[in-house]
C-alpha cells in the first residue's frame, strides 16, 4: 500500500526493498508495549512458509489486530478466513497483497474484523477456558 507505514519487531533491521516507511522496532519483550504495537496496528501479516500454531497470531488476535497469512500449518485454526482476517493461498504473494487490501480498504468491514478478531481470543484461548479443557483432557485420561 502506497501510504502504509510498516512496523517490523523482531528486527533490527528492515529488509532490503521494503519501503521507506518501515520501521524496525528491534526485540519488544515487555508485555504491555508488545500489547500496545500489536492493538496500534490496522493489521498484521504473517507471511511465514512453515508454522505450527503461531504465538504471533494469536496475540495479535488477542489485541483485536485482524491478521494476514498463507493458508498453511495451524494458522487456519486461529485465522477464519474473511471473519477475523484473511487466509492466501500458500505462498502466493499477490493473494497475500490481496489480503491485506481487503482488511483495509473498508473501515466498517475493519471493525468487524477487530471485534472478530477479538472474541476468538476470548472464545478459545482465554487463560480459564485453556485450563478447563486440559482438566477434562487429563480427567478423561485418568478414568480411561
Amino acid at each position: 500500500a502506497a501510504g502504509a507505514d510498516f512496523l517490523i519487531f523482531g528486527s533490527d533491521r528492515v529488509p532490503e526493498g521494503l519501503s521507506r516507511r518501515a520501521h524496525a522496532a528491534g526485540l519488544v519483550t515487555d508485555e504491555r508495549r508488545i500489547a500496545q504495537v500489536y492493538a496500534s496496528a490496522d493489521v498484521m501479516v504473517v507471511p511465514s512458509r512453515s508454522e505450527n500454531l503461531p504465538l504471533t497470531v494469536l496475540e495479535s488476535l488477542a489485541c483485536g489486530t485482524p491478521v494476514v497469512a498463507f493458508r498453511i500449518g495451524g494458522i487456519p485454526d486461529l485465522i477464519e478466513h474473511q471473519v477475523n482476517g484473511y487466509l492466501a493461498e500458500p505462498f502466493d504473494t499477490e493473494d497475500l497483497a490481496r489480503g491485506i487490501a481487503w482488511v483495509l480498504e473498508d473501515p466498517e468491514r475493519h471493525a468487524r474484523l477487530r471485534a472478530a478478531a477479538r472474541a476468538k481470543a476470548e472464545r478459545e484461548y482465554e487463560i480459564t477456558h485453556i485450563a478447563r479443557r486440559y482438566l477434562a483432557l487429563y480427567e478423561e485420561l485418568l478414568h480411561r
